[in-house]
């Protein structure tokens, strides 16, 4: 029997049954369990990017420097937008836009990749036009840890202080994931 459950079977040792069951049920998120509290081996880390994600915070390059882990750097280009320019624009102007916004993933892919080699990381680029929502959730269960920045696929809002998209990814992934 672990610590924490020893614990609470003390604190609530003359309630019986269903209050401590429900004492349990409701609490049991906030205690961390012996499985909880061992640190996960992470060995690959997923870090999307877009142009609202900006420098990296020293922080994060801190806390990525901890693990001995690769970092996969992915710039990814929403779909929809070349959809909507496809639709309204002719194929000349849309095709320009594609190359600056290419050009523009590879500055940014190139100047985090310098950043984090600069401290030791281990880093490799990806640049594609996708669905920036669903493949990150796609992309990260081949990762061990997701560090995604706040502003991911939004940028800043005065109202909010996380991307709806941002949210959105963190509560579908399985994988620990740092919000930058």
């Amino acid at each position: 029997m672990g610590y924490y459950s020893s614990l609470i079977q003390r604190k609530f040792k003359d309630i019986v049954g269903k209050r401590y069951e429900t004492v349990l049920k409701e609490y049991g998120e906030f205690l961390l369990t012996e499985e909880d509290m061992v640190v996960p081996e992470v060995h690959a880390i997923l870090l999307p990017l877009d142009v609202f994600t900006g420098e990296l915070p020293d922080d994060l390059i801190e806390v990525l420097s901890a693990y001995d882990a690769r970092v996969s750097l992915a710039y990814i280009t929403d779909v929809r937008v070349y959809s909507i320019l496809e639709q309204t624009l002719d194929h000349e102007t849309v095709e320009d836009f594609r190359k600056k916004k290419e050009a523009h993933g590879e500055e940014t892919l190139a100047k985090v990749s310098r950043q984090l080699e600069k401290h030791g990381i281990a880093t490799q680029t990806r640049l594609f036009i996708g669905q920036k929502g669903d493949d990150v959730i796609r992309m990260a269960t081949d990762f061990d840890m997701l560090a995604i920045s706040k502003h991911y696929g939004d940028g800043e809002s005065p109202t909010a202080s996380l991307s709806p998209l941002a949210l959105r990814i963190c509560q579908r992934v399985k994988n620990p994931a740092i919000i930058y």
